[in-house]
C-alpha cells in the first residue's frame, strides 16, 4: 500500500517565487523581429530595434538579478543545479531548433534555384570570415580553460581567462559589422536582395545577436567572479553562459560553411 507524503517532506522542495521576467523578456524578443522585417520592407523599424534592444538587456539584468539572489538561498545545492542544468539543455534545444529552420530554408532555397549564389549576388570573401572563425573558436578554447580553473579553485585565472574570451567575443561582432558594412556601402548588397539577401543578413544577424548576448551573459559572470559568487562546487550561472557560448560558436561553424563555403 502506498503512503502519503508526510508534510514536512515538503520543505525540502525548493519552490521559485514567481517571475514576470520571462514574459517580458519575450515580449521584448518579438519587437526584434518586427522592427527587422519594418525595416526590410522599407518602413522606419529601426526605433523598433533599438526599443527592443534596451528592453531585452534591462529584461535580462533583471531576471539575472532574481536568479543570483534566488540561487543563494537553494536549500539543495545539487539537486537543483541538475534541474537547472536540464533546464539549460533544453533551452539549447529550443534554440537549435531555431537554427534549424533557417538552415532548413536556406537549403530549400537553394534548391529551387538553379545557380548559387544567384545571378547580382555579390562573390562573399572568405579571409576576414574565416579570421573571425578562429577567433571565435579560440574564445571557446579561453572559455573552457577559465571553467577548469574555477572548478580548481584558481577564481582569479578563471577571471581573465573570461575577460579574454569576452575581448575575442566583441572583436568577431566587429569583423561582422565590418563585413555588413563593405557589402551594403560598396556592393549594394542588403536585405532586399533578393533571397539570398535575406537569408544572409537573417541567419549572420540571429547569430550576431546570439552573441552579443553571449557577451552579456559573461559579463555578469565577470562581475560575479570579481564579486566572489562563485566556488568550485556552486557555479551553475558559470556553466549555463559557458554552455551557450559554446552552442553559438558550433552555430557559426556551421554558418561559416553553409554561407561561406558550401
Amino acid at each position: 500500500m502506498s503512503t502519503l507524503p508526510h508534510p514536512d517532506d515538503h520543505e525540502h522542495i525548493h519552490m521559485p517565487e514567481p517571475s514576470y521576467w520571462p514574459l517580458a523578456l519575450a515580449a521584448s524578443i518579438g519587437l526584434l523581429p518586427v522592427g527587422f522585417l519594418l525595416t526590410v520592407w522599407g518602413h522606419k523599424g529601426t526605433a523598433l530595434l533599438i526599443v527592443g534592444g534596451v528592453l531585452v538587456v534591462t529584461c535580462l539584468m533583471g531576471w539575472a538579478n532574481q536568479l543570483i539572489r534566488e540561487t543563494a538561498t537553494l536549500p539543495n545545492v545539487q539537486q537543483d543545479d541538475h534541474w537547472m542544468r536540464l533546464g539549460m539543455k533544453l533551452f539549447l534545444l529550443s534554440e537549435a531548433a531555431i537554427f534549424g529552420a533557417f538552415f532548413a530554408h536556406h537549403y530549400n532555397a537553394r534548391g529551387y534555384l538553379p545557380h548559387w549564389p544567384p545571378a547580382g549576388a555579390p562573390h562573399l570573401a572568405t579571409t576576414l570570415p574565416a579570421i573571425a572563425t578562429l577567433i571565435l573558436m579560440s574564445s571557446s578554447v579561453t572559455m573552457e580553460f577559465a571553467h577548469i580553473m574555477l572548478k580548481s579553485g584558481r577564481r582569479n585565472g578563471a577571471k581573465w581567462l573570461t575577460l579574454l574570451t569576452i575581448i575575442l567575443g566583441v572583436v568577431f561582432l566587429g569583423f561582422q559589422g565590418h563585413e555588413w558594412g563593405f557589402l551594403k556601402t560598396y556592393d549594394k548588397f542588403t536585405q532586399q536582395s533578393g533571397v539570398f539577401g535575406t537569408s544572409f543578413y537573417v541567419m549572420t544577424g540571429f547569430h550576431g545577436c546570439h552573441v552579443a548576448t553571449g557577451v552579456l551573459m559573461l559579463l555578469i559572470v565577470w562581475f560575479r567572479l570579481r564579486l566572489g559568487h562563485f566556488d568550485p562546487q556552486r557555479h551553475f550561472s558559470f556553466v549555463a553562459a559557458s554552455w551557450y557560448w559554446h552552442f553559438v560558436d558550433v552555430i557559426w561553424i556551421f554558418l561559416f560553411f553553409t554561407i561561406y563555403l558550401i
